[in-house]
C-alpha cells in the first residue's frame, strides 16, 4: 500500500471481502466513484474503502442496490465515516466482577484498549490479600 489513504484494487478486495469485478460493478452502477487512474495502476481513496464497507453493511441488512445507491449519494465520505464507527466500535469500557464471597465483589473496569497486565497483577494481589479476612468471614471461631 503506498500510503495509508491509497488502495488498490487488491487492497480492497482484502479489506473488504468484495472481489474485483464486484468492485468495478459497483463504479459502474454508481455506488462508487471511478478510481483514480486507469489499468493495473488505478488507486482508489479511502472513500471508496468506506463506501464499500457500508455497502456491506446494507447489503445484510437485505437493502436493494438501489436504495444503497441512493443513500450513500446522500453522504460525505466524513458522514460514512462517522455512521461506520457507530456501528463498529466496541463500548469504551467494561467491567469485570471478581467474587470474592457470597456477599463480596470486587469490580474491575477493563478500559476498551485491551487488559492491563498492572491492573490484573494489582487485582490478583488484592484477592490474595483479602483471602484471610473471607476465610475469617467463612469460618467464626
Amino acid at each position: 500500500m503506498p500510503s495509508p489513504h491509497q488502495y488498490s484494487i487488491a487492497d480492497l478486495e482484502a479489506e473488504t471481502g468484495f472481489n474485483a469485478r464486484t468492485i468495478r460493478y459497483y463504479i459502474t452502477q454508481g455506488l462508487l466513484s471511478p478510481a483514480h487512474g486507469r489499468g493495473p495502476s488505478a488507486a482508489y481513496d479511502l472513500g471508496h474503502l468506506l463506501r464499500l464497507r457500508m455497502i456491506a453493511m446494507l447489503k445484510a441488512a437485505y437493502l436493494p442496490l438501489d436504495e444503497i445507491k441512493a443513500r450513500l449519494a446522500e453522504l460525505s465520505d466524513s458522514e460514512v465515516a462517522a455512521m461506520l464507527k457507530v456501528e463498529t466500535e466496541p463500548p469504551e469500557d467494561r467491567w469485570r466482577r471478581v467474587q470474592l464471597h457470597a456477599d463480596i465483589e470486587l469490580h474491575v473496569r477493563e478500559r476498551a484498549g485491551g487488559r492491563d497486565a498492572a491492573l490484573d497483577e494489582a487485582v490478583d494481589l488484592i484477592v490474595g490479600l483479602s483471602r484471610p479476612v473471607i476465610d475469617r468471614l467463612e469460618n467464626p471461631s
